[in-house]
């Protein structure tokens, strides 16, 4: 701002010098002369309230206001140099996690501000990143930060984010600081889905958060923030999802939800449907994470059986139904246990329960599926046809379309 202002000062110095030293031929372009000044002046006029606006910034009474002003008059260079500003020495944290909010807001406004934050803003924003205070003013910089590294080419930005995250979640960091980045790491993944696609996160961030997620050492409440992050992470994402397969992640899974309790085992259970979600509608994917020969794959399906057979638990029951559904292409007609935990569910008197579990049985025997005839066999067999009957009469209506569709498939196999 001050370069420019000294640009305008020196174009104005230039136009009065010529104008005390005129000669006749400048005399015939007067009117243009005038012209050019009166834009100048216009433009003088502006950098003189962008420099006022910048000075006021510094008088401890305006601190935390100024970039809340919605003024016409102030300049978009004004206004983010304003947050920016604010961000930097803010007189509490409130008005430092505002100004990062408000220039997320410009950045997705308009992409004038965008260019002016990447300037002169990364460094405090990252400042900010980096510094110890609570995981709300690190959401409200990451965000921002997001935002700007979606458009950022070179990838910087994300770059000296995740080099942030990693020392933060190493063994020798302090495990208040481990949770709190694997907290953050969740909100970003949660809150902008482009990035947690990133190269980077899926090759260093979630390999470090398997192996806090593992180990002894670490506390409940860290293991608990690892899986949320890793359940945000594995949402929608294919690629995610291999990683985690890649690594011990899914015997580190299968293990938790053996012997934890409470929020860690359903977020584990949600990691796992998330994975097998993915699975579901990648055949590739679903061929080589959950192989007949996979002992990590076996360990995760035991664990959801068991889940489905041993309690009666609704928030675990359900999502570890349609987990078992999504694989419902992976079992060989010889696995036929899978079967039957199932069709037993069809008997559940939570209606929520039993829908699921029909619906887990109708990806059994659809025509998709080629081993459909030796399934619906099965079904048979576990006395599912009575279940399913008494669901149809006396279960609830949003069941009925689900239940007829197995019904109809059973028929057709029969």
């Amino acid at each position: 701002m001050v370069a420019k202002l000294e640009v305008y000062f020196m174009a104005a110095q230039d136009i009065v010098r010529n104008r005390t030293h005129q000669n006749l031929f400048c005399r015939l372009f007067t009117s243009r002369i005038a012209t050019d000044f009166q834009k100048l002046f216009h433009v003088l006029d502006a950098s003189v309230t962008d420099m006022e606006w910048v000075v006021s910034l510094y008088e401890p009474q305006n601190r935390g206001r100024s970039c809340c002003k919605t003024d016409n008059s102030v300049s978009p260079t004004a206004l983010v140099w304003s947050c920016i500003a604010n961000i930097e020495m803010g007189s509490s944290l409130d008005d430092r996690i505002e100004a990062c909010d408000r220039l997320a807001s410009l950045v997705r406004h308009k992409d004038e501000y965008k260019h002016i934050i990447v300037e002169g803003g990364v460094d405090s924003l990252m400042k900010l990143l980096k510094e110890n205070c609570p995981l709300v003013a690190h959401i409200a910089a990451a965000n921002t930060l997001c935002l700007l590294a979606n458009e950022d080419n070179e990838g910087t930005i994300m770059k000296e984010m995740v080099s942030t995250f990693i020392k933060s979640l190493s063994k020798t960091s302090p495990i208040s600081k481990q949770t709190q980045t694997a907290d953050l790491v969740a909100s970003i993944a949660e809150r902008n889905p482009e990035s947690k696609q990133h190269d980077l996160i899926r090759e260093n961030i979630i390999w470090q958060l398997v192996i806090l997620l593992s180990s002894e050492q670490s506390t409940l409440e860290l293991k608990i923030s690892c899986s949320k992050a890793l359940w945000k992470l594995a949402q929608g994402s294919v690629s995610n999802c291999q990683t985690l397969t890649e690594t011990k992640g899914m015997l580190c899974l299968a293990k938790l939800v053996a012997k934890e309790q409470g929020e860690l085992r359903y977020n584990c259970i949600m990691i796992i449907k998330e994975i097998t979600s993915i699975a579901e509608s990648d055949n590739g994917f679903r061929s080589s994470a959950f192989t007949s020969s996979s002992p990590a794959a076996k360990a995760v399906v035991d664990e959801l059986l068991r889940v489905i057979k041993e309690l009666d638990d609704i928030k675990l029951g359900v999502p570890a139904i349609k987990s078992i559904g999504s694989l419902a292409r992976s079992f060989s007609a010889k696995h036929s246990r899978v079967i039957g935990p199932l069709v037993a569910r069809l008997g559940n008197t939570d209606q929520d329960v039993a829908m699921e579990a029909a619906i887990a049985l109708k990806k059994f025997v659809s025509t998709d599926n080629y081993l459909c005839s030796e399934h619906s066999k099965s079904i048979i067999e576990f006395e599912g046809v009575p279940l399913l009957m008494k669901l149809l009469n006396s279960g609830d209506k949003s069941t009925h379309p689900h239940v007829l569709a197995l019904i109809c498939y059973l028929a057709q196999h029969d």
